[in-house]
């Protein structure tokens, strides 16, 4: 039995932003030790890995989700698919490491260190094993995050114990690969409580016909990856390597934000498709309204939040060496409102319904426009330009999701609710406006300004009676009566 969207969006934001917090933790001490040398020399590795993971796993990940989602409910099924999907991605996996073999031969600096690359490369096969994507679509995110986070912890434990001078690369590695990727090895063990051989005869396996599927989401990533990347190499070739880094600092503050997101689409994604694939389209639109409201409520805030924190937030994150991304991250902090409603409407909607090459083409648009405005803006105002340049992007996509939706996603852009979250949001602003005139350390101004935000918005939405409110005060109430 599925647990509750609620609790399925707990978990998976936990263990969200225990990801997150990793590298904040981990990636001072390493770089410390190792200096830029070492830390250069396993992330350009990694870097390679990365690249021929993504493209041995072509669409896999996020079409798996759908797919096992549609079919959770009857074992056979469940069990056919799965394994099919496992053999493709596995059949790919072996072209994966072709690949890394050639690169060994050929390229004489990975030779050089052949060892460290070889171990990196692990990540390839833990990522297939892994199956993250099959326990994501039977909903099991409290497994995935109480594994996550052990296994977290106890590389971190690991990068503390071993990683204690510049000469400790290697041990660096086996950080990478076993911190981020080492808990797949349990999720293929426990997959045998749910794949069963018994429900499953070779001659009904056809790994292939997944093909085209597959092919479409791997296309769906590389143009969504080549309009956030392009920015930075735009940067790099118009303008300096200053720039880019400006930009990147700024990316990584906004893309923490998104990410908080990114945790409901995950969980979103596999209750949707079940509910298509059990034909409940009352329930579906139900909760796809509930999605996009919830996602409307949450980002909208959390945009204008980023104008008027950003300034303090850089400063905390990267350095005052880094003052000039303060503007990269105001500029570009409305993205983290159009992505979540263009996710609503593409990743959970759109793609369920089987409308995936609409997605693609909206993505197409953007990277288009994304292409011409770094072109325009770039040469004139540097990585502010960028920033532009991807704020543009990220509204033609959801503006053109917008227009191909109206007459197929069964959605209601704005009602009551949308304009409360509107006018909540324009009271935050005016108090954020009034502290960010207070002269007092940048650390406490940082916390008090999101503190008083979010106490703000919170209240007025409480005082307005919003079913998302009001849903909180049912649960509240209910736990209370249970403690009783």
């Amino acid at each position: 039995m599925a647990r509750s969207v609620k609790t399925n969006y707990i978990f998976n934001l936990i263990n969200t932003l225990t990801q997150v917090l990793l590298p904040l933790i981990t990636f001072p001490y390493a770089s410390r030790i190792l200096l830029p040398d070492g830390i250069g020399l396993v992330n350009s590795f990694a870097s390679i890995i990365n690249v021929i993971i993504l493209c041995s796993s072509l669409g896999i990940p996020l079409y798996a989700i759908k797919e096992v989602a549609k079919v959770r409910d009857n074992i056979k099924n469940l069990n056919i698919v799965t394994t099919e999907i496992l053999s493709l991605h596995g059949l790919l996996t072996l072209v994966g490491y072709v690949a890394v073999l050639i690169l060994s031969v050929l390229v004489p600096k990975i030779h050089a260190d052949i060892s460290l690359f070889l171990l990196l490369s692990l990540s390839i096969v833990f990522t297939t094993i892994g199956c993250e994507w099959f326990y994501q679509a039977v909903e099991d995110f409290k497994y995935i995050t109480i594994r996550g986070i052990i296994i977290r912890c106890l590389s971190i434990v690991f990068l503390f114990l071993f990683v204690k001078t510049k000469d400790d690369v290697f041990f660096y590695a086996v950080f990478t690969v076993f911190g981020v990727l080492g808990s797949n090895l349990f999720n293929f063990f426990r997959l045998r409580r749910y794949i069963k051989l018994q429900y499953i005869s070779i001659g009904e396996l056809h790994p292939f016909k997944h093909l085209q599927g597959v092919v479409k989401i791997f296309v769906f990533y590389i143009v969504t990856s080549i309009y956030v990347q392009l920015n930075t190499v735009f940067l790099g070739f118009f303008q300096s390597d200053a720039t880019a880094g400006f930009y990147t600092a700024a990316m990584k503050l906004n893309l923490t934000a998104i990410t908080i997101n990114y945790s409901l689409a995950n969980v979103m994604l596999p209750r949707l498709s079940n509910l298509l694939a059990n034909k409940d389209m009352s329930k579906f639109e139900e909760m796809s309204q509930k999605s996009y409201n919830f996602s409307f409520a949450l980002t909208l805030p959390m945009s204008v939040g980023l104008i008027f924190i950003s300034p303090y937030a850089m400063i905390l994150l990267s350095g005052v060496e880094f003052a000039p991304s303060i503007l990269v991250s105001q500029i570009m902090s409305f993205t983290i409102f159009f992505i979540a409603l263009s996710n609503v409407m593409g990743i959970q909607m759109l793609y369920p319904l089987g409308h995936m090459s609409k997605v693609i083409k909206c993505v197409t648009l953007g990277c288009l426009v994304d292409i011409i405005a770094c072109l325009i803006f770039i040469p004139l105002f540097a990585q502010n330009g960028a920033s532009l340049a991807y704020l543009i992007a990220e509204a033609m996509v959801t503006i053109s999701m917008f227009i191909i939706g109206r007459k197929i996603l069964p959605l209601k852009y704005f009602g009551r609710s949308h304009f409360i979250y509107i006018f909540a949001t324009g009271i935050m602003t005016i108090v954020l406006w009034a502290e960010s005139f207070i002269q007092i350390n940048y650390i406490i101004k940082l916390f008090i300004m999101v503190l008083s935000g979010f106490c703000v918005y919170t209240s007025i939405l409480f005082m307005a009676k919003d079913p998302i409110t009001e849903r909180v005060k049912e649960i509240v109430k209910e736990k209370l009566n249970k403690n009783k």
